[in-house]
Order: structure tokens, then sequence, then C-alpha cells
């Protein structure tokens, strides 16, 4: 055997073990029931199981390949999924909560392209109730603020900076891909963060145009511009604008977090802005036992709502939680009723849940 072409080809195969020793891919996700009861859905009582309530059901992939010189390329596909039932949360879509490519520096930040939350899901949400323990039912009506991800961006090009004494920030756009109209469907958004010891602080503004607004058990509202809810399912606003801000501070045990958010949703035959102040406590009883209270007032189209919670998580591992969840919701204006997100509309001004079950990582 020529000896050249043995030591060439021991050296591709050093090259190789080399690079796949650099490269990681990753298994995860989260699998979260439990029980729940709403005194008013309908005018009835429901008792039922409940999905993803305390962390959503998914699963994903994930990989880096270190390209040397503190360079990255990174990847990840990321899925929803109904515990209950093992269907996927959209039918026609696998990765429904992200799925990115990009490349990611310590020194110049990273950038990602692909389907991929806004900056108010990534930014504001861990100043907010529904993050520290409040869950799925105490999301803002709607979600038109987007602190849940359920309408992540197509067509998106996404660049976080590395932080700069504690600041960073974030541009984000996405392309509509119509031809001869470049403003349909186009998106686009930037963040500002700050950290420092205990201290968190973050801004965010987004621009979306023909936006997907969800109705059916997602707004507490009888009619959106003389359009009878919760009958309409899903439409389509000219405009969505988010404005938000927010931040956190520990003292030890104890976590004070808050967060504002504006969103002006603008259709062909009227305009409103919904304004939510979301405020909350949290504190660790030893090191295994946190519980949280909080609550949010907002304001939209002739509606308010007042929503109040208290919640309790075990930390059985650094995997696994066993919590439990008391909610209250008070809904007046004459164009309101209650309704917490993903439970569906009252009958009434008032609605009262409870939910109880375990989540866990993997």
């Amino acid at each position: 055997m020529d000896k050249g072409l043995l030591l060439a080809g021991t050296a591709l195969l050093c090259l190789a073990s080399a690079a796949q020793a650099q490269s990681t891919v990753t298994l995860y996700g989260n699998v979260d029931g439990g029980l729940a009861f709403f005194n008013n859905v309908g005018g009835k009582r429901w008792y039922g199981f409940e999905n993803g309530n305390f962390v959503p059901d998914l699963f994903g992939l994930t990989g880096t390949e270190d390209l040397g010189g503190g360079l990255k390329a990174t990847f990840k596909l990321e899925a929803s999924y109904n515990l209950s039932n093992g269907s996927l949360l959209v039918p026609s879509q696998l990765f429904q909560r992200k799925s990115i490519v990009g490349l990611s520096s310590d020194k110049l930040g990273e950038l990602t392209l692909g389907y991929q939350p806004s900056f108010m899901f990534d930014v504001l949400l861990p100043y907010s109730v529904p993050y520290h323990g409040g869950g799925l039912y105490t999301f803002h009506q709607g979600n038109l603020d987007e602190l849940g991800n359920t309408n992540a961006l197509t067509n998106t090009v996404k660049y976080f900076s590395p932080s700069f004494g504690g600041i960073s920030f974030g541009l984000q756009f996405a392309f509509g891909n119509e031809a001869g109209n470049f403003a349909t469907k186009r998106k686009y958004a930037a963040a500002l963060q700050y950290k420092n010891g205990p201290l968190s602080l973050g801004m965010v503004y987004t621009n979306e145009n023909n936006r997907v607004i969800e109705f059916t058990e997602f707004l507490g509202l009888k009619n959106l511009f003389g359009t009878p809810l919760p009958t309409t399912d899903v439409a389509i606003a000219n405009k969505l604008q988010n404005i938000g801000f927010g931040g956190s501070y520990k003292i030890e045990a104890l976590t004070l977090h808050a967060v504002f958010t504006q969103s002006r949703v603008e259709f062909a035959n009227g305009s409103s802005n919904a304004n939510t102040a979301d405020f909350g406590v949290n504190y660790f009883i030893g090191y295994f036992d946190s519980v949280g209270a909080g609550g949010s007032v907002e304001n939209f189209a002739g509606g308010h709502w007042t929503t109040l919670s208290l919640s309790n998580a075990y930390f059985l591992s650094k995997r696994t939680t066993f919590y439990q969840q008391f909610m209250y919701q008070k809904a007046s204006g004459a164009n309101a009723v209650a309704s917490m997100l993903g439970a569906g509309q009252a009958s009434g001004n008032s609605q009262l849940g409870v939910a109880i079950g375990i989540q866990h990582y993997f």
C-alpha cells in the first residue's frame, strides 16, 4: 500500500474524530400533566385533565459544532404535543415552537435563521407571573403581548448581542415572502436588556403586519369591533404593535418581578390598545419549595380584567416538580366576560380555577 495514501487516510480519520468530539447533539424535553377544575366555563363547572400548564409539553433536538476561534454552529428543533393523547399541538406542524440554525460567539453574539419566537417571549416572559409559577392560565388576554410562545415568527433573521457591561441588545426581522408586496406579513422587533447581579431589566418593541389573532378560549370579550366572540376562531389583524418593559430583583430567597405591556391591534373596522400590568413575588422556603403570589390588571376593547394567582412548586428533584395553583379572575365592562387563557369563556364576570400536577424535564 502507498505510504502517502495511508498517511493521508489516517490524517482524515483523525480530523473526523476531532470534529466529532467537538460537536454535540442533545435530545431534551418536558412532560407536564395534571388535573384542573374551573367553576364557570360557559356557565358550567369543568373538571378535567390538563396538558403543559406549569411548563409546556415539548421535545426537541439541539446541537452545536465548534468551528474554532470561539465560533460555533448551532441548531434547535422544538415541538409541542398533548400529553393526554400523544398528538401534536398543531396537527400539521411538527416543530411548532422553534426551528432554527445559526452561528454563536461569546464575542460577537448569536445570529439565528428560521422559525422562532418574538423578543416579547425571549426577553419579557421571565419577568411575568406565568413564568414564576402562575402557569398557562395566567397569561394575558388573547396572548396579544406574545409572552406565551403560541405564535412564533416565520422566515425570521434574529440577532442578539453579547453583554457589554451587563447591557445586550437584539434585532429581529421576519420576511413576508410575498412576491410584489414586501410589507405583507412583514415583522420586525428590537430588544434591550440589562443584567447585573440580582437586577435584571428588559425592554422590547415589535411591529407585525397581517398578524393572526386567536379568539376561541383566548379572549374574554363578547365581540371585537362588531364581530361576535367566540364564534370566530381566528382573524387576521392589519397590524399588531407591542411595546413592553419589565424587571426582576432578587433578595436572597425572595424574587420581585413586574412587567408592563401595551399591544395595539388594528383591524380594518377598528383598533384598540391592550394595556397590561403584571406583578408578583416568589419566595423559596428552604431549598425545595417555592411559593408565588401575583396578579395582572388588563384593559382592552371595552373590557377590564383582574387576575390573581397563588402557586406552590415543590421540587422533588432537579428535574421533577409537584405543583399546585389557585387562580381567580374578575371581569368588568359591558363587553367583557371572565376568561382565563386556555380555560374558555365564563358565562359571567368571574372565574375560579385550581390546578395540580407533576412536571418533569428530560
